[in-house]
C-alpha cells in the first residue's frame, strides 16, 4: 500500500535562521544512497524523531535504527521555534473545572517532557543557554489585562508557582515600557533551540544511522516496510513518522491537521551602551495575552527576538521577498518597545511551520502492527514533541506509564472542513485574530 505520493522534493528550510547561525555549526550526516534493512525506520529528525531514537536505544539496545531526514536534521521547526519550552500555557482553558483539568493534564505532559530534556542536557552537558527563569505572559493593552487575572487565579487554584507583574516593576524587569501587567510562570525554560537540537544529535546511540537530505517519497506497508528514498531505500520491521507540520503535505493526516508559517527575527548583539539603556536586564521570554501578539525575548548574548506573525501559506516555506515583507513587521513589533534603540537592526530573519488541529488535539497514534505516527503539538513542540517520540516507542514496545495512558484517552483532532471552505475560514478567523490583536503585535 502506498501512503506518500511520488512528487518533487523542494526544500522548506531557508538558510537564515538567527538560532542556527548562532551556536556552534552541527555535524553533518550522508544521504542515503543505498538498499538497507534495519529494525526501525524513524522518519523526521527533530525532537520527536531523536527522542524517538533515544528511546529505542534505552530499551532495546541491540535494535537497529534508522533515521531519515529530508533536509539538514534537526534544522526544521526544532530550531525555527522561539526556545521556549513550555510548562503551561495561557489560553487552553481555566474557566470551568474541566477546562482546568485538562489544563492542568496538559502540565503533566509539559513537564514530563521538559524534565526529559534537563535530563539529557545535564548527561551529555549540552551548551544551548538553558535557562530556568520561566516565561511572562503580558499585556500591553489594558483589555488584555482580565485575561491574565483569570490567567492568575487559575494558577493560584492549581498551586503553580507564578508572579504577578505590575507596571513599574515589569518595565524596570524587561527593559521597555511597553507592558502594563504580567504574570509569570515558574517552571518554564528558555534556550537556543538549535543548540539543543545539535547536542542531541551530537550525542546520539551507536545503533542510530542517521541520513540527511533523504526524503522519503514513497512508503509501501505490510509485515515489511518498506521506504524509498531519491537514491535508496530501508526495509524495516517497524516505522515512526514523526514530521508534524509536514504531515499534510506528505499525504498523512490531510482532513485533520494542518500547517502555519510564523516569521521570526533576531537582532545583532546589543552594544554596551544600547544594554545599559534599557537597564542591563536578565534574560527574559514574554509571550503575549493575545494570540496574535508578539512573542519577544531578550537571550544571554543580548540579543532580541521578535516573532509577530502567523499566517496560513500553503507552500510552507517563504522566500526572501516575503520574508522581508515580514521582518518589517517584526522591526515594527520592536520599535514600539525599544524607541531608543533606533540603530539597532535584525541581523537574520526566517520562516519555519507548527503544526495545528481544530480541538488542539495533536496526532498519537499506531496504524497498525508496525507503524506509529506522533506529531502536531499546537506550537508548543519542544516539550511535547520530546516526549511524544519516548511514549510513542513505549506504545511500540508495551511499556505502560501514567503519561502514555493520558495520551490514549485523550481526543483525536477533529475533522477540517473541506478544501475551499476550510481556506476561505481558516483566513478569516486569522484575520479577525490578527485585528483584535494588532496593539499586542
Amino acid at each position: 500500500m502506498k501512503l506518500i505520493n511520488q512528487n518533487t522534493w523542494q526544500t522548506i528550510n531557508d538558510e537564515t535562521c538567527g538560532w542556527v547561525h548562532t551556536t556552534s555549526k552541527a555535524p553533518s550526516f550522508p544521504r542515503l544512497e543505498q538498499n538497507i534493512q534495519a529494525d526501525w525506520v524513524i522518519v523526521g529528525a527533530g525532537f520527536t524523531g531523536l527522542a524517538a531514537a533515544y528511546r529505542i536505544a534505552e530499551l532495546n539496545p541491540t535494535d537497529s535504527i534508522v533515521l531519515l531526514d529530508a533536509e539538514q536534521a534537526g534544522k526544521g521547526a526544532s530550531s525555527r521555534n522561539s526556545g521556549y519550552i513550555v510548562d503551561i500555557t495561557l489560553n487552553d482553558g481555566g474557566s470551568t473545572l474541566a477546562d482546568e483539568q485538562t489544563q492542568l493534564a496538559k502540565n503533566r505532559l509539559n513537564k514530563a517532557g521538559l524534565d526529559l530534556l534537563r535530563q539529557r542536557v545535564e548527561q551529555y552537558n549540552i551548551p544551548c543557554d538553558w535557562d530556568e527563569s520561566g516565561k511572562f505572559h503580558c499585556a500591553a493593552d489594558n483589555r488584555n489585562i482580565p485575561k491574565l487575572k483569570n490567567f492568575e487565579g487559575f494558577l493560584h487554584r492549581a498551586g503553580l508557582e507564578h508572579q504577578v507583574w505590575t507596571k513599574e516593576r515589569l518595565s524596570e524587569r524587561l527593559g521597555t515600557e511597553f507592558y502594563q501587567y504580567a504574570v509569570q510562570t515558574k517552571s518554564g525554560v528558555l534556550v537556543n533551540p538549535a543548540a539543543l537540537v545539535n547536542g542531541l544529535i551530537e550525542n546520539l546511540p551507536d545503533t542510530v544511522q542517521l541520513y540527511e537530505h533523504s526524503p522519503v517519497i514513497e512508503m509501501s506497508q505490510g509485515n515489511t516496510l518498506y521506504l524509498k528514498s531519491i537514491n535508496g531505500s530501508v526495509s524495516a520491521n517497524r516505522a515512526i513518522i514523526a514530521v508534524n507540520a509536514l504531515m499534510p503535505r506528505n499525504g498523512f493526516k490531510t482532513n485533520r491537521v494542518f500547517p502555519l508559517t510564523l516569521t521570526g527575527s533576531l537582532t545583532r548583539q546589543l552594544s554596551e551602551s544600547e544594554y545599559a539603556a534599557i537597564g542591563s536586564p536578565r534574560p527574559w521570554g514574554v509571550l503575549s495575552a493575545s494570540s496574535m501578539g508578539a512573542t519577544v525575548r531578550l537571550t544571554n548574548d543580548r540579543r532580541i527576538l521578535v516573532r509577530n506573525t502567523v499566517e496560513w501559506w500553503p507552500g510552507l516555506a517563504m522566500d526572501q521577498n516575503a520574508l522581508a515583507t515580514r521582518r518589517e513587521r517584526n522591526y515594527s513589533g520592536l520599535r514600539k518597545r525599544f524607541p531608543g534603540l533606533t540603530n539597532l537592526e535584525f541581523e537574520y530573519s526566517w520562516s519555519g511551520n507548527v503544526c495545528i488541529s481544530r480541538n488542539s488535539k495533536p496526532v498519537f497514534e499506531q496504524v497498525n502492527d508496525n507503524l506509529f505516527f506522533a506529531g502536531c503539538y499546537n506550537a508548543g513542540g519542544i516539550a511535547m514533541g520530546s516526549l511524544f517520540g519516548k511514549l510513542i516507542v513505549d506504545l511500540a514496545l508495551g511499556n505502560e506509564s501514567d503519561e502514555l495512558a493520558q495520551l490514549l484517552n485523550q481526543d483525536k483532532p477533529n475533522l477540517l472542513p473541506p478544501g475551499p471552505f476550510f481556506d476561505i475560514g481558516l483566513q478569516t478567523r486569522l484575520a479577525f485574530n490578527r485585528f483584535r490583536g494588532r496593539t499586542e503585535a
